[in-house]
């Protein structure tokens, strides 16, 4: 539980932080966390998504602290464009090599990391829009 904790969410804590003086600098500010649908309730109740299908308890959990970690630092950090993305089911070792290309599943991340000055912030997207949380 600790590993998955630490990677998944104290991990964006430190980074973060390290970098807020840099980001600070920007004109244009973002950060993009990388969360997932498996962090979601609305779409792991939801028997028409593949999130259902699953059961990933402390991955899941993780997941669903990044999500709170965007929209309360999307609060906290002023003039910081803070939002996090879905991949989605993306084709890797993590996953058995089942889902879409990793192309496509940083689709949602590009979007985010390229927003202008009046993007959203405190959003969580997917390559479709707006998702449940």
């Amino acid at each position: 539980m600790s590993a998955v904790l630490d990677v998944n969410v104290v991990g964006i804590v430190r980074v973060t932080h390290a970098f807020l003086p840099l980001l600070r600098t920007s004109s244009n500010p973002v950060i993009v966390n990388v969360s997932s649908g498996m962090g979601s309730f609305g779409m792991t109740q939801d028997p028409a998504r593949v999130e259902s299908q699953y059961a990933l308890p402390l991955y899941s959990a993780s997941k669903a602290a990044v999500t709170m970690l965007t929209t309360q630092y999307a609060r906290e950090l002023k003039g910081v464009k803070v939002n996090a993305a879905d991949p989605g089911q993306t084709a890797t070792d993590f996953t058995g090599g089942l889902g879409h290309t990793v192309t496509e599943g940083a689709d949602s991340i590009v979007a985010l990391a390229t927003i202008g000055p009046d993007g959203p912030t405190g959003q969580f997207i997917d390559r479709t829009g707006n998702l449940p949380w």
